[in-house]
């Protein structure tokens, strides 16, 4: 999926709030240290809400994402705010642009669902400097019982009834994460990086599934699309009543990390 449709919505969409993305820069620099001069490789980082702030310290950026669209908005944002990047479009299924043995750190946010993960192992291998490096992953946590998580359940039992099976993105970090580790990389607790209260109607979920390409990053024909998705309306009608009701939860932006410099 290239996302070209949603560049320009994807912030109101489904970015952070204000203060977050600084949050999860500082948390980043204390993790990594994001001293002068290192390189910072991130794969897939959309419309760089996320990235902007880290441009702030000392350090070369690249960023690849295979959307020109969303690469354009960041780029945008980079020029506004008087700072430098290296912004490239690029699949990051395929070789990433940069050089062998360039990079200190490899970062991706809400993106390594898209990639095979082998592939990933192999290009982190690449590119990280001979002394090593760091591999960094953000991810949205929400609660057990949100909103998503409840309806994000039943539309996958729904689709895998259908015969249509994800393999979600926590099974990738974690395939990514296993061989990285075999190869003697250190894995950091999980950091939670920023945590806020929002409201939320179930009919938005619904609508944001609806407005997208598939189904749970899964190509699926839209006669399926359309019938999974009714079945999942009606889920949640018997679920929350009202589907415009707001309700209160909470989400957490987080960090999990591998430490693979040479010591």
């Amino acid at each position: 999926m290239l996302f070209e449709d949603q560049a320009l919505s994807f912030d109101d969409r489904a970015g952070l709030p204000p203060g977050a993305s600084e949050a999860v820069a500082r948390a980043f620099a204390d993790m990594v240290g994001l001293d002068e001069g290192k390189t910072l490789l991130e794969i897939g980082p959309g419309t760089g809400q996320l990235s902007l702030p880290l441009l702030q310290w000392p350090i070369r950026y690249i960023g690849v994402d295979r959307s020109s669209a969303m690469i354009d908005v960041f780029r945008s944002k980079v020029e506004a705010a008087g700072l430098k990047a290296d912004l490239i479009v690029a699949d990051g299924n395929e070789r990433w642009p940069v050089e062998d043995a360039s990079v200190d750190i490899v970062f991706s946010s809400r993106s390594l669902h898209l990639l095979e993960p082998y592939h990933v192992v192999a290009e982190i291998r690449r590119v990280l400097k001979s002394a090593g490096g760091w591999l960094v992953v953000g991810r949205m946590r929400r609660s057990h019982d949100s909103i998503k998580a409840v309806l994000r359940r039943r539309m996958r039992w729904l689709l895998e009834e259908r015969g249509y099976r994800g393999r979600g993105r926590r099974s990738e970090a974690e395939d990514i994460f296993a061989v990285l580790e075999c190869d003697g990389g250190r894995r950091f607790p999980r950091l939670d990086a920023a945590r806020w209260l929002v409201s939320r109607r179930p009919s938005e979920a619904l609508a944001e599934w609806e407005g997208k390409e598939g189904l749970d990053g899964l190509a699926v024909p839209d006669e399926v699309k359309d019938d999974v998705m009714a079945e999942l309306r009606s889920y949640a009608e018997q679920e929350y009543g009202d589907l415009e009701r707001p309700l209160k939860e909470w989400d957490t932006f987080a960090l999990i990390a591998i430490d693979l410099r040479v010591i």
